[in-house]
């Protein structure tokens, strides 16, 4: 999870990023019409070696995804739900790819039963579990 700090009168993020190291050549580009304005989003690879991966921690929601958020012209709540949809379609993704079906077939029992595997991964080596959080201190 990318960490937020106050800075002036919005927030900026701790999360340095240096693109020249990860972004291959492949460029995909979409239009999208948010608000009667015309924005073109490019699509870039991300690709990171096994060093790399290990140290950062895989995102569901990306910059260019949460940048339309914020310029969509939601209300608050209404963004904070868009960016959770967002987030959660990408975690569906990764859950049909593991699962071996397609999202269209994901349901409740499948999406626990990968939640419950997931988490076992988590216990015996953090690296490789999906989610990666350390719910030791976690208290109801």
């Amino acid at each position: 999870m990318i960490s937020l700090q106050p800075y002036k009168s919005c927030l900026q993020t701790t999360f340095v990023f240096s693109p020249s190291n990860f972004i291959t050549n492949h460029r995909h580009t979409q239009t999208s019409l948010i608000g009667q304005r015309k924005i073109k989003v490019h699509r870039r690879n991300v690709k990171c070696n096994a060093e790399e991966k290990k140290s950062e921690r895989r995102t569901f929601l990306t910059l260019e995804e949460a940048g339309l958020v914020e310029m969509s012209g939601l209300s608050t709540h209404e963004r904070f739900l868009c960016r959770l949809t967002i987030s959660s379609l990408n975690l569906l993704k990764v859950i049909s790819e593991q699962e071996g079906c397609p999202i269209e077939e994901l349901n409740a029992g499948k999406v626990c039963d990968w939640f419950l595997k997931d988490k076992l991964k988590r216990e015996q080596n953090i690296d490789s579990a999906v989610l990666q959080w350390d719910d030791s201190d976690f208290q109801f």
